[in-house]
């Protein structure tokens, strides 16, 4: 039988390299024109190292080629190539194999399973989180980082990620859930909740619940270790469509007046504020001269928003973080504590 030309055809192999080179991004890693027709042309060496890509066929292949295979691409409807907002920064691909719960779900089961090493674990964390949408990549960092505190899951951890699966079976099923939310204080009783599950979000290294309820005319975040008594009820409800979980989660943090922080903190500790605040928000960073418990001690001055975002990430991690300016951070964060203390 005579195999298809197909197959032998170089513009079809050149497709075929533009697709590949394309389903590689998303919307934080995004490739240019001339980052893919580089990606392009290194593929094709490879394969034909003897013939110039551009002596395969009738016209030049350039830059300016790209935008029609994205048109030829998205016209297909198997792909979704958007351009970046910023324009200079190029295409991504925006169609993911995985929604936000479908991410959560197969993390966390992933996660749990005792065959395979926290290595081999990461490993698949990094394959997902290339496959799903924003929201989902923040799912599975908060699963990689639990990996790379505790190594394997603790009972409590493993507690709190059957509530995960719990509550994207419901928002698969499109039904509403009941549980007990156990009270921050002793002075206050536990209440029992039925709620429209939105989604589970990541927040200063703790995971919580998204959802609407009946009184609250914008959803709430609950904290997921408070919950308990977790189960679906019969009771279907609609999904809105006019939420967005990347609006929702930036009302938090637009919200405040930009200030100059400056604090202290452990070499080791350097990532994690990178991670929080981001490169672009950290002014200056350097040793500030002093060694505690063995470990140099840096400084960062960062611009951000105070908001109770910002004190909640300082009193996370109140046992690393030295608040240095301003005084009166400094001053709300102490009073904030001896009321947590005064509450145990």
């Amino acid at each position: 039988m005579a195999k298809s030309k197909l197959f032998y055809s170089k513009t079809f192999i050149k497709d075929l390299l533009i697709i590949a080179a394309l389903c590689q991004t998303d919307h934080e890693a995004p490739k240019t024109a001339r980052q893919i027709l580089k990606e392009v042309e290194r593929s094709w060496s490879e394969i034909f190292p003897n013939e110039p890509l551009n002596k395969s066929s009738k016209k030049n292949f350039v830059t300016a080629t790209i935008s029609r295979h994205v048109r030829d691409m998205n016209r297909s409807g198997l792909y979704k190539i958007e351009v970046h907002e910023d324009n200079k920064r190029g295409y991504y691909n925006a169609r993911k194999l995985f929604s936000t719960a479908e991410a959560a779900a197969v993390t966390a089961m992933i996660y749990q399973t005792t065959s395979l090493s926290a290595a081999e674990k990461q490993k698949f964390f990094d394959k997902i989180k290339s496959a799903t949408d924003i929201d989902g990549q923040s799912i599975v960092y908060g699963f990689g980082r639990q990996l790379k505190l505790d190594g394997e899951p603790t009972k409590n951890f493993s507690q709190c990620l059957c509530k995960i699966q719990i509550i994207c079976r419901s928002i698969v099923e499109g039904k509403k859930i009941s549980f007990c939310l156990r009270p921050n204080s002793a002075s206050q009783n536990r209440t029992y909740r039925i709620a429209e599950p939105l989604a589970v979000v990541v927040k200063g290294g703790e995971f919580f619940l998204t959802a609407k309820v009946d009184d609250s005319p914008t959803p709430i975040d609950f904290k997921l270790r408070l919950m308990s008594e977790l189960e679906i009820c019969s009771d279907e409800f609609q999904s809105d469509k006019n939420f967005s979980l990347a609006r929702h989660m930036s009302k938090e943090r637009d919200c405040g007046e930009p200030i100059e922080l400056m604090i202290s903190f452990p070499e080791s500790f350097i990532e994690s504020v990178v991670e929080r605040f981001g490169c672009g928000k950290v002014k200056s960073l350097a040793p500030n001269g002093n060694i505690f418990d063995g470990e140099r001690q840096f400084r960062a001055t960062i611009l951000v928003k105070e908001n109770e975002c910002l004190y909640r990430w300082l009193r996370c991690h109140c046992d690393r973080v030295k608040t240095n300016f301003p005084n009166r951070i400094r001053q709300t964060l102490k009073k904030q504590l001896a009321m947590m203390i005064s509450r145990l």
